[in-house]
């Protein structure tokens, strides 16, 4: 008796062990429920959608949720409400009858009728069968609580401070990340987290940083420029980064997609859920396609177009300035990493900008990322000019004082460079690395490429950013 009370009590806390060790995981497949939360307040023309302001009718401020006196009910303009969580409506006004579709869900309302079409049902809207669909300003005004719950949700009254609080589906979406993932969306992405400094940059090119709720920015960053464009940077919860990801921090978030590179980070991050899309952007096309793929993801088609516009238009001014130029009589440059003696190979983003500027890249036939060399590999390649990046620790005085280094073309020459930075080092794959190939081109050929730096500098930022350059951090940028 007692060894089978002994192994049933074994049994419970085997049991009760296991609910313990799974019970994160279902914490966050709870927390990750894709649903919608929406609050709005009767005679307001504001709602907020998953925590961000809307208005209730984008074309008419007028439109608001209303009480029906003699039904007590309340009715509001459903079609912002069901396109913001990702679902589409559809009015006839032959018929008079509007149609919504959420998930797996479709209701088919008629102004002035009591019933209604739920997934193929015909149902009475409400036990007081006066209440009906009706019109108000043009706008087809439905009863709040049976349009919740025939699509999948929720609403909940409160009388007190007359706010509607609906829990809605979200209409989810298979999407391919740029590694050829598949991931499961919003087809509105409204809450985007990154843990990636690039892809932050990224949100800035279509306009969708207000979005954010979790970020990384990187150490390089959170300096000056970054604090002035983006005061909001320090209220926004550090995610992480590929390779050390912020998991609690980005499930309290409740991100709609999380932008990634490749890394550790990203199997820890779908191994509990959360919606991880990979990106790459090494090389100039990848970078305007990710920027591309951020504009369809959030919404912001436009200005992501806009923003990859100006992009191209510039490059193609660079590369068409150096494309006559002979490969024979183009400069070999050395672009230096975070020490004279770290450089770039072929497969980094570096080399492509030395190639577009017009230039051949002394390490590009080598393989491998970020690597070491030695002094006397710098000797046998002998640079014609050698670049600093922002976060090279040695200065162009260094190099330049170096006994190594004494026997190269670009020392002997003066050819020795610091790369600018404002917001990132503008040798890095985002989108302010269209200045440092502008730039470079110019220390390139100084008697070829002539660029308003200035000018361009104030047109980038005011594009990506909606910020003003001060005269002094212009100046510093432009010479």
């Amino acid at each position: 008796m007692q060894a089978k009370v002994y192994r049933s009590f074994c049994l419970v806390l085997t049991v009760a062990a296991m609910l313990v060790v799974s019970f994160p995981s279902m914490t966050v497949r709870a927390a990750y429920r894709p649903v919608s939360s929406v609050v709005l307040t009767v005679g307001s023309p504001a709602m907020t959608v998953n925590g961000f302001d809307f208005p209730v009718d984008s074309a008419n401020s007028q439109v608001v949720p209303i009480v029906q006196a003699d039904w007590n009910r309340a009715l509001v303009p459903i079609r912002n409400i069901v396109e913001l969580t990702g679902g589409d409506v559809a009015w006839m006004p032959g018929t008079r009858v509007v149609r919504l579709w959420l998930a797996s869900h479709t209701v088919e309302l008629r102004v002035g009728n009591p019933t209604a079409t739920v997934d193929g049902r015909s149902v009475w809207i409400d036990k007081d069968h006066r209440v009906v669909p009706t019109i108000v300003l043009g706008r087809v005004m439905v009863p709040v609580r049976f349009a919740a719950e025939s699509l999948g949700g929720l609403a909940a009254w409160s009388a007190q401070s007359r706010t509607i609080t609906l829990t809605l589906p979200k209409q989810m979406q298979q999407v391919t990340d740029m590694m050829g993932h598949t991931v499961t969306v919003p087809r509105r992405v409204m809450r985007i987290a990154t843990v990636s400094s690039t892809a932050t940059q990224l949100i800035f090119a279509v306009g969708a940083q207000d979005q954010l709720v979790a970020a990384s920015f990187g150490p390089a960053v959170k300096g000056k420029a970054m604090g002035l464009i983006y005061p909001r940077m320090s209220q926004v919860p550090d995610a992480g980064n590929q390779n050390t990801a912020n998991i609690e921090t980005l499930l309290n978030a409740l991100p709609d997609i999380v932008l990634a590179e490749e890394g550790s980070a990203l199997a820890q991050m779908k191994a509990v859920g959360l919606p991880a899309y990979a990106f790459s952007a090494e090389h100039p096309g990848q970078l305007t396609d990710a920027i591309a793929r951020m504009g369809v993801l959030t919404g912001h088609v436009a200005q992501a177009t806009t923003s990859i516009n100006l992009l191209t238009a510039k490059m193609k001014t660079i590369t068409d300035a150096v494309s006559s130029i002979e490969t024979a009589k183009r400069p070999k440059v050395y672009v230096a990493g975070t020490g004279i003696f770290k450089t770039f190979a072929g497969d980094f983003f570096q080399t492509f900008m030395v190639r577009n500027a017009g230039g051949i890249s002394v390490a590009e036939q080598l393989s491998g990322g970020k690597i070491d060399v030695s002094p006397e590999q710098v000797l046998i390649w002998n640079p014609d000019v050698i670049i600093l990046t922002s976060y090279t620790k040695d200065t162009v005085s260094d190099v330049l004082a170096n006994p190594k280094l004494q026997n190269v073309a670009a020392v002997q020459h003066h050819r020795v460079y610091m790369m600018p930075k404002y917001i990132v080092s503008w040798d890095m794959p985002v989108p302010e690395s269209f200045l440092g190939t502008m730039w470079l081109a110019q220390k390139l050929y100084p008697d070829q490429v002539h660029v308003d730096m200035a000018a361009e500098i104030a047109q980038f930022y005011r594009q990506f950013y909606g910020f003003t350059v001060p005269a002094a951090d212009l100046a510093a940028l432009s010479r």
